[in-house]
């Protein structure tokens, strides 16, 4: 299994202190805003990447946690050590600096350290966006950079120099014939409420510590961007800002990763939702799992910290998960535990089953065999005296399975009947893992009316 710093794209990494603009670069150079951007120091903690071209060529991108001094309270050192292994997997590193505060002795410290990596440096002496940027960057070359660039990420001033300057040091691209075709990367996104293991499942899952854990609730707060291949395929996973009740959240950095949370929980391709064990199924964690009802994205439930549970409470907690989760009884249950690792191994097995199912087509002609089929073992219940027929189903889309069902009234059935068909369709095509959705449409009068034999005229007597 390895991660972005390993894959054939050439990475880049943006690197530097607290509130220099990393982000805000980052998202400029992708066109799109990806990481939160606040004027709260230390914004980023975790290391995000993402996919983007530059100078026409792949590549990787990859926004670093400001650095403070060492020694510095909280979280500094998780910090450090993450940009540190960022930094030393990447092919070119850019050093952010904040051009109007100067030249201070946290730049020269960094600018030191990071020379240390071995990998080319480029200077973005960023804010430079008022009249004589270039003599205010001057003070900069006292770091001995062989490129200093005076750039604003805010207003898109001399980003294409920065480009051309990077581009210069990007590995030559390989041959054709030996580039490989990376297969569609499976979106896992990780949530669930703070402190409950988020973070160490993803770096379980990459075999490294790519995400920085803490004891102290809300260490994330940007959603943590990571690539993983695994034998054929590759998997997108997305670590994800604790979820806490709306009247806790509070307003800024938390409210912001709060939002981009819920977001990525609504694009997911399979939602794995992290669960305390030791707590059990909590009211919030029901909040979490009734968004990913909501959008109709794959479920799957990790009871972490497993291995804290003695095992009469193990047994326990499945029941209990059976009974709370009822509204999405297709969601997986597995125990896992971060700590140990035991059970971390068939996460991606079950991810792949859930996305398979989620993502299988059904021919016309199989969905209307099924839907004879159901219709004859049980006639659907008649509205308002009026006999209610089904003609044929159509799939309209997948991720996860939209079928149509076309009949002679408007709008669904009785409820009981909508789970029976619901129900009779997993059981028909193994879709007992993923959402599914049945939606009942009148047919169109033309088409009713068009099975009709014609009457043949009458011939005209002479």
């Amino acid at each position: 299994m390895v991660w972005c710093g390993t894959m054939s794209s050439p990475c880049i990494a943006l690197v530097g202190a607290p509130n220099a603009g990393k982000s805000t670069l980052f998202n400029r150079l992708l066109g799109r805003r990806k990481a939160l951007v606040h004027p709260t120091p230390g914004m980023t903690r975790d290391v995000n990447e993402a996919e983007t071209t530059w100078e026409g060529r792949p590549v990787r991108l990859v926004d670093t946690g400001g650095l403070f001094p060492p020694g510095d309270p909280g979280l500094a050192d998780g910090v450090r050590r993450s940009v540190m292994e960022a930094a030393a997997a990447a092919d070119v590193l850019v050093m952010v600096v904040d051009g109007r505060a100067g030249l201070t002795p946290l730049d020269r410290e960094l600018a030191a350290m990071f020379r240390t990596t071995g990998r080319p440096l480029v200077l973005a002496v960023n804010k430079m966006d008022v009249p004589g940027r270039d003599e205010g960057a001057a003070e900069f070359h006292a770091l001995g950079f062989p490129e200093v660039l005076a750039i604003s990420a805010d207003h898109d001033v001399s980003i294409g120099d920065l480009r051309s300057a990077v581009a210069r040091h990007l590995p030559e691209p390989r041959p054709a014939s030996e580039a490989e075709e990376a297969p569609r990367a499976v979106t896992l996104t990780i949530g669930g409420r703070p402190n409950v293991g988020k973070s160490s499942i993803l770096n379980r899952l990459l075999n490294e510590e790519r995400s920085i854990v803490s004891e102290i609730p809300g260490t994330t707060r940007d959603t943590v961007d990571s690539l993983l291949r695994s034998g054929e395929r590759l998997y997108r996973i997305q670590d994800t800002a604790g979820l806490r009740r709306k009247g806790r959240v509070e307003v800024g950095p938390e409210g912001l990763s709060a939002m981009v949370a819920r977001r990525h929980l609504e694009r997911a391709d399979v939602v794995l939702l992290v669960v305390d064990s030791l707590e059990g199924i909590t009211q919030q964690d029901l909040h979490v799992a009734g968004l990913a009802i909501e959008k109709s994205r794959p479920l799957i439930v990790l009871l972490n910290k497993s291995d804290l549970v003695e095992p009469e409470q193990a047994s326990a907690l499945l029941e209990q998960s059976a009974t709370r989760l009822k509204f999405a009884p297709h969601a997986p249950v597995l125990t896992v535990s971060a700590l140990t690792g035991r059970g971390i191994g068939r996460i991606l097995p079950m991810v792949d089953e859930v996305h398979e199912q989620a993502c299988r087509r059904m021919t016309t002609g199989r969905l209307n065999a099924w839907l004879r089929r159901a219709v004859e073992s049980h006639r659907p219940p008649s509205v308002s005296g009026r006999e209610v027929k089904y003609f044929y189903a159509a799939q309209a889309a997948n991720n996860p399975p939209r079928i149509v069902l076309f009949g002679n009234i408007e709008g669904p059935p009785h409820f009981s009947y909508q789970r029976y068909l619901e129900n009779s369709l997993r059981e028909a095509f193994d879709l007992t893992r993923t959402p599914v959705l049945l939606q009942y449409r009148e047919r169109p009068r033309a088409a009713r009316t068009s099975t009709r034999p014609r009457r043949k005229g009458r011939k005209s007597r002479v």
